[in-house]
């Protein structure tokens, strides 16, 4: 017996691309905008192919009228205060839930993903995510009561891009004040017109808040031009497609949001239920959870349950149904548009040795479909785990050590689940996890934390989107012509050489992970040792200076005895804080999330002159109390004091390859200690300013400005909790309420 079509399905996607005549604008300050003489792009169904609406080819004075309406309306909108804010965006998820049968049809026709998701799940995720910021902007988000918003932020979109993903991005950069300019291709296009439409309904957004740009990806390179564009951020791009769209540096042009998204990891331990891992395991293979655009997952399963756990697989495959995503009874749909089929990537396994299987399923004739797909077998440097696909890869571990071993070495991973019924066990092995977001014997497409993968509870995404007192607004006005491409090869120009670094990077890894998991009192044990013996030396001869007579600008005139007294007030103060650190327990929907903060892991710190060093060596203590490891590269005038501070640092405990300093003093060594890929990369001084396109793979890059005060100042209010932030990522465990 078959199932009928879903109560209203494609109607009022139908209706509503109708009332445009099939032929939609760009949404430019509340209203549709069709200038004359544009080409027009299509929008076709992602099942068929059907052509189901035409979109302008926008132009660069298009984007020029978009960022206008948003730069005019920003002004009011970042005025108007967060509990007005709040009312906008309360009042914006009421429309979207009224015209929810609208939204979820066009992101059923025109992304390819089940109606019952769009219409479900994915929207439910999505009026979440922008209810969270709402919120917070109506409470005062703790720390960023003195934040403003950067003014007008574009939205680039590309590939996949759910409604949650979408709304993800909007409501925390709306709710901190910003007015958004989103560019869409065609593609992806139709559900962003959509919401920026239903914005203007009752009021939701004031008209420019919430603008849609519609246009070939080449767009994207027309936003250098605009600057009034204080920030842009990626959704649904591949880093490939990020490093063509990117200009400017950290220091000038646009603040640069890092694109998130990824495949999910799943560990399933000895002692796992396999029929319920299996059965998670399987439905995010049909259906990928929305904010991981790219899908897939990989299963990394002890060798005791490794070939159960295979024939489940297979079994639970084979029912899967492939299909129209309008069909109720469909489970899995189209491949997401601009989406490569992974029949190569198949291919490249089997040349590899792997086995690929195949339910035999039957695909609906002449669509993009492909069939659900497990990889076993598979080398541990085959393709298939380099690159996120719609695909199922299974590989044997021998502990749940490897396991996290393996995991911390896959590229594009945006979260993870631990299935095991030894509950210590799988707790410890999460926690291990370098991910902010890890389930404990679910995998639940609803991410409990209201902020996204890798992005961590809401308050992370709102300061994405937010500037604090002590960063001046950015000089946007000097932008490159052309685009900044990262150098293959290293650039010489100092004595730290690019061997060097990668040395120091590799060796900070090896214990970065031991330091970090160590007891916040063990290490501030270190810490206070460390502080002891700073102040007997710092008693023990004449006062030290940073460079004398060099050009490090000097801003002020302490002495060694005024900067070790800094230092030891910044160790015993970091040494007290980290003793006390601790994380807090959400109740979400279906359980509990423990939520807390895990350091980066490796940070590479850029030094160059002319700004004066003294107060940025106060940046180390923290980033070490917090558990990472340091790679220094500073100019000739801060290489002694750094030494000094790790030589009492190591004879206090502190393991040798925590920390490490090299000479320095080239403007390139940002982009060097980028090429090795730390997991955070902070730029201190003017001269030292690599283009956005040597350091945007870094996940976590931060210009320090004046977090520490100006000569003689105390550091601002918020800038303690602000160095913690930095020092760390969010952890979201979420555990189930019942058992697994």
């Amino acid at each position: 017996m078959e199932e009928g079509p879903s109560p209203g399905g494609a109607a009022p996607a139908e209706e509503w691309l109708e009332t445009h005549g099939r032929a939609l604008g760009h949404f430019v300050a509340g209203t549709w905008l069709k200038p004359p003489g544009r080409g027009t792009l299509q929008c076709r169904e992602a099942a068929t192919g059907r052509l189901l609406a035409t979109v302008p080819r926008g132009e660069e004075t298009d984007l020029a009228a978009a960022v206008e309406a948003a730069a005019t309306a920003a002004t009011r909108w970042g005025g108007l205060g967060g509990p007005r804010r709040a009312q906008h965006l309360q009042r914006l998820a009421v429309v979207l839930e009224r015209g929810a049968a609208g939204v979820g049809a066009v992101a059923a026709l025109s992304g390819g993903r089940p109606l019952s998701q769009t219409l479900g799940s994915d929207l439910e995720l999505g009026l979440r995510l922008l209810r969270a910021p709402a919120g917070w902007a109506q409470l005062g988000p703790p720390g960023l009561g003195d934040w403003g918003p950067l003014g007008v932020v574009a939205v680039v979109t590309s590939g996949p891009c759910s409604v949650a993903a979408l709304l993800w991005k909007l409501g925390a950069l709306l709710a901190m004040g910003n007015a958004a300019v989103v560019l869409s291709p065609p593609e992806v296009a139709l559900v962003p017109l959509l919401v920026a439409e239903l914005s203007g309904e009752g009021g939701a957004l004031p008209p420019g808040v919430l603008n849609v740009v519609t246009g070939t990806p080449g767009l994207r390179r027309a936003l250098r031009a605009h600057p009034r564009v204080a920030a842009v951020t990626f959704l649904g791009l591949r880093q490939e497609e990020v490093q063509d769209a990117v200009w400017g540096s950290p220091w000038q042009g646009p603040r640069l949001g890092v694109t998130r998204g990824g495949r999910v990891v799943v560990i399933v331990l000895e002692s796992a239920d396999l029929d319920s891992a299996a059965a998670a395991i399987v439905g995010s293979v049909g259906t990928p959870p929305a904010l991981f655009p790219w899908g897939g997952c990989v299963v990394l399963a002890q060798e005791g349950v490794a070939t159960p756990l295979e024939r489940r697989l297979r079994d639970r495959l084979g029912g899967l149904r492939v299909g129209d995503p309008l069909n109720p009874g469909t489970d899995v749909g189209p491949l997401p548009p601009t989406a490569a089929p992974p029949e190569g990537l198949a291919q490249a396994a089997r040349e590899e040795g792997a086995e690929v299987f195949q339910p035999p399923v039957t695909l609906p004739p002449g669509g993009p479909f492909y069939p659900p797909t497990l990889l076993t077998g598979v080398a541990p440097a085959s393709r298939c785990l380099r690159e996120p696909a719609p695909v199922l890869v299974l590989l044997p571990v021998r502990s749940p050590g490897e396991a996290v071993t393996v995991t911390s070495g896959l590229p594009h991973v945006a979260a993870g689940a631990v299935w095991a019924q030894d509950v210590t066990l799988a707790l410890d092995t999460a926690d291990r996890l370098p991910l902010g977001l890890v389930w404990v014997n679910a995998l639940d497409p609803l991410d409990p934390t209201g902020g996204g993968a890798g992005a961590g509870a809401s308050l992370e995404a709102l300061r994405e989107f937010g500037r604090p007192p002590w960063d001046p607004p950015r000089d946007v006005g000097n932008r490159p012509g052309t685009l900044l491409e990262l150098s293959p090869e290293p650039v010489p120009g100092g004595p730290a050489a690019a061997p060097d670094i990668a040395a120091a990077v590799e060796a900070a890894r090896r214990v970065a992970l031991g330091w970090g998991r160590l007891s916040g009192a063990a290490r501030a044990r270190v810490l206070r040792e460390a502080a002891a013996a700073l102040g007997g030396a710092g008693t023990a001869g004449p006062p030290q200076k940073d460079g004398g007579d060099d050009d490090d600008g000097g801003d002020d005139d302490d002495g060694g005895d005024d900067e070790d007294g800094r230092l030891r007030g910044a160790l015993l103060r970091w040494a007290a804080h980290v003793e006390l650190m601790g994380g807090a327990v959400q109740e979400v929907p279906g359980g509990r999330a423990l939520v807390m903060r895990r350091p980066l892991g490796v940070v590479g710190v850029a030094w160059s002159g002319p700004r004066p060093l003294r107060r940025a060596l106060e940046l180390l203590p923290p980033a070490l109390a917090l558990g990472n490891g340091l790679v220094v590269v500073a100019p000739p005038s801060g290489v002694g004091p750094a030494l000094r501070l790790r030589q009492v640092l190591v004879a206090a405990g502190l393991p040798g390859g925590a920390l490490t300093v090299l000479p320095g003093g080239a403007e390139n060594h940002g982009a060097t200690l980028a090429r090795h890929r730390p997991d955070g990369l902070w730029l201190c001084g003017g001269g030292t300013d690599p283009d956005w396109a040597s350091v945007g793979s870094v996940a976590h890059v931060w210009v320090p400005g004046g977090i520490l005060g100006g000569p003689g100042q105390e550091p601002p209010p918020g800038a303690e909790q602000e160095l913690e932030l930095r020092c760390t990522r969010p952890r979201c465990l979420c555990l189930p309420a019942g058992g697994p």
